[in-house]
């Protein structure tokens, strides 16, 4: 049986439908993709969010106009992946709602180590 992954477009630019047109054609045998473009102005868009489930959003960069409710959106769901991709380059920024407890100075150096940290 098929699972489906559900990706969000969060913009309407040259770049982003690109992307989206490419990940159209690729198939998966394990999974259905499921593509939705949601442009800047859409009224709502955490509703529209919540309403989709989406397990990745991928957004622009190099566009002006940035998601403002990220931080709130990974906060709620923190198994979601924010992607940033900029168009004239190969960086790709991941943003996650992965949360550690960090009691002590030490495990704050930790994390910004990037070491892991034990409960």
């Amino acid at each position: 049986m098929k699972s489906d992954m559900r990706l969000l477009f969060y913009g309407d630019s040259i770049f982003l439908a690109g992307l989206k047109a490419e990940l159209a054609t690729t198939t998966d045998e394990d999974r259905a993709l499921h593509l939705l473009t949601l442009p800047i102005d859409a009224p709502d868009p955490l509703q529209r969010i919540h309403e989709y489930h989406p397990q990745a959003i991928f957004f622009d960069l190099g566009a002006p106009d940035q998601p403002a409710f990220a931080i709130p959106l990974l906060r709620q769901q923190p198994g979601l992946l924010l992607i940033g991709l900029h168009p004239g380059a190969a960086d790709v920024l991941i943003l996650s709602g992965q949360t550690a407890t960090a009691g002590r100075l030490a495990d704050l150096l930790a994390m910004i180590r990037r070491e892991v940290i034990t409960p």
